[in-house]
């Protein structure tokens, strides 16, 4: 996982935290099924809020942002693989 800017943010998601950006820190994560080069999750999580919001984006993607309640960037990433989404 790596921390990303908001220029490189899904737009969805961005569009999701509009007017809260500072509260939010921003990841990368690869997808393990990608058959292209550019699918990968993006994550916004809030460590005030104890929450974080997941799109997987690329080609193929829905574009569909989920969320949960998670205390790491890195336990929203393990529920949404898991199907484990906690809302």
């Amino acid at each position: 996982m790596e921390t990303i800017n908001m220029a490189e943010l899904d737009v969805t998601l961005l569009s999701e935290i509009a007017g809260q950006e500072e509260n939010f820190e921003l990841f990368s994560a690869p997808y393990e099924y990608a058959a292209v080069g550019n699918q990968c999750y993006h994550i916004a999580y809030s460590r005030e809020y104890n929450r974080g919001g997941i799109v997987l984006v690329g080609s193929g993607s829905s574009g569909a942002t989920e969320w949960t309640d998670a205390r790491s960037p890195e336990e929203v990433l393990i529920r949404f693989e898991a199907n484990e989404m906690v809302r």
